[in-house]
């Protein structure tokens, strides 16, 4: 009778071990590897940023400032939002709907490319980042197909 209270004792402490180390390692993934970054239009000096840190939000250009706001962690693909733990860049996914934060919940529309010509894109690479219309402080940006419109290309500032 002994050796089965020894052995239950020991299976609920397994399972504690367990489920501890299941939630490190989970937690630890969504942790960011390197330090953020601003996303910088080269329509001139206005930075991607999420303002009020909602959830569904607008995110827009306002001139770089260095705030939180305007700072991102790339987690694998995901852009996340350092003024606003657990919520990432939202691909629109339609032609005349702003992009947005969201719950960083590893969806398609989450996944983004920086590449080495400035484009933003979405996966597969056919809608890019863009500015809709003129830089000024508190102008949306969407996904547009990437076209090579100035609109369309970032620079990343560590």
């Amino acid at each position: 009778m002994h050796q089965l209270r020894v052995m239950g004792g020991l299976g609920r402490a397994l399972v504690v071990v367990s489920t501890v180390l299941y939630a490190a390692v989970v937690l630890a993934g969504t942790a960011a590897a390197d330090d953020p970054v601003q996303l910088r239009s080269r329509l001139g000096d206005f930075c991607l940023d999420a303002p009020s840190g909602n959830f569904y939000a607008a995110v827009v250009i306002n001139p770089c400032n260095g705030s939180d706001s305007q700072r991102w962690y790339l987690n694998g693909r995901q852009l996340q939002n350092v003024a606003s733990p657990g919520g990432c860049l939202i691909n629109p996914a339609g032609d005349s709907v702003f992009a947005h934060l969201g719950p960083c919940i590893g969806m398609w529309n989450q996944n983004w490319n920086l590449d080495p010509n400035g484009a933003v894109t979405t996966d597969p690479g056919w809608l890019c980042l863009a500015v809709l219309g003129g830089p000024g402080p508190g102008t949306w940006v969407s996904t547009r197909y990437c076209n090579g419109d100035p609109g369309q290309a970032w620079d990343v500032i560590s």
